[in-house]
């Protein structure tokens, strides 16, 4: 299977793009979109998302996954980023390009945070439950704290951040529609 960067770098030959087109489209730097074509830095969730919404793909595309399985057992989920830096792990609960949400199971360790509140999406909703943990989530100019239990549902337009402020790890459902996550 081909890497992220890899499944980048050719879909945006496939479509006559140049690195700066996408950069100015997904609002990244040109040595960032780069570095993450050349597996040399690992993106954010958001970051993905924004490079397939330049790219005009479903986000799920971006991971090169060939068929569509309805029943995804715990053992084979396939891990979709991890961060080093914001130490998040993001799980695949879905396959297939097709879908029209995309749902994703989220690993927090303990401080993990998902950076300052930056750009919302370009399109779409988005809903997060807290399976297990303590979650400060920023939407805007609010700011919320959730717990084991508690959801969100937003416009995912709306510039927002995460972080885990609990003891341990935090576990987290998300789902979005269109499937961009």
């Amino acid at each position: 299977m081909k890497s992220i960067g890899e499944v980048i770098r050719s879909t945006r030959k496939k479509q006559n793009l140049t690195l700066k087109e996408v950069t100015q489209a997904a609002s990244i730097s040109l040595s960032f979109l780069s570095e993450i074509e050349r597996d040399k830095a690992n993106p954010s969730i958001s970051v993905l998302k924004r490079i397939a919404n330049a790219l005009n793909v479903n986000f799920t595309d971006l991971f090169g996954e060939e068929k569509q399985s309805i029943v995804i057992r715990k053992h084979e989920r396939k891990p979709l980023v991890h961060s080093e830096g914001s130490r998040i792990t993001w799980y695949a609960l879905s396959q297939g390009s097709a879908n029209k949400m995309g749902a994703i199971w989220g690993v927090l360790e303990e401080g993990a945070t998902s950076g300052e509140v930056g750009v919302g999406h370009s399109e779409g909703e988005e809903f997060l439950l807290v399976h297990s943990g303590r979650l400060e989530f920023l939407l805007g100019n609010d700011r919320y704290t959730l717990e084991e239990g508690d959801s969100i549902y937003y416009d995912a337009r709306t510039p927002h951040s995460y972080k885990n402020i609990g003891k341990g790890e935090t576990l987290l459902l998300a789902v979005s529609t269109p499937a961009s996550f």
